[in-house]
């Protein structure tokens, strides 16, 4: 539909705001690669598009085409994240019930993307549940951290320090290992944040943060 109105005689500042508010929407489920495939479509198919998406085109190319930022999303919108079974107030403590390390159907049934605040709030409430806090944080053996549900290889052990919060820290992920989405608003951080998912099944794993070059390690630790 956004593509058949550039053949409109719309007038060009409205035509402007539609843009920037279907490419830059907080709630969109689109991931980066497919609002710059819509961009490219667009720009293709019309002068007037093309003009107008010149210049944010070649500023995502400057940042490494990344996905426009969000505001932290707390309360659910879209489908994927009413899906979520942290929106279940009736069944979901029984769900909980069940969790365990070695069933954890319920847990990743909480996930969703983008992440409510509701879904992350009960999927850090299950981890400690289950661990009897977090399990990983002084665990140094050497090896590969893996999603837990698709099992696609996410950080190494040798990426892996000691960070500054209770949650395990690396360095680094493993090539193409997560997906990130710039998020605004997450809790008193001043920093640039970025939310963390496996890159293969969408699951949630947490934020990365742009403030580690003031502890001596790289720009960023997740």
């Amino acid at each position: 539909a956004i593509v058949e109105m550039a053949w409109t005689e719309l007038d060009e500042a409205l035509e402007r705001r539609i843009l920037t508010s279907f490419l830059c929407s907080t709630e969109t489920e689109i991931d980066a690669k497919a609002v710059r495939r819509t961009a490219a479509v667009l720009m293709a198919v019309c002068r007037k598009w093309r003009d107008a998406l010149g210049q944010l085109s070649r500023r995502w190319l400057a940042e490494g085409a990344a996905r426009p930022s969000y505001t932290r999303t707390l309360v659910a919108t879209t489908a994927r994240q009413r899906a979520s079974l942290a929106e279940k107030a009736v069944k979901k403590w029984a769900r909980y019930e069940t969790v365990s390390l070695a069933e954890r159907g319920a847990y990743f049934e909480v996930s969703c993307r983008p992440i409510t605040k509701r879904a992350e709030d009960d999927m850090e409430l299950l981890s400690d549940l289950v661990t009897w806090g977090e399990r990983f944080t002084d665990h140094w053996q050497l090896g590969v951290y893996q999603c837990a549900r698709c099992r696609r290889p996410l950080y190494s052990s040798r990426d892996k320090y000691s960070g500054p919060c209770r949650w395990p820290s690396w360095r680094r992920p493993l090539d193409g290992g997560v997906s990130t989405a710039d998020v605004r608003g997450y809790g008193d951080y001043v920093c640039a944040v970025r939310e963390l998912y496996c890159a293969d099944c969408d699951l949630f794993l947490g934020h990365m943060f742009h403030d580690a070059s003031l502890r001596g390690q790289p720009a960023w630790r997740h």
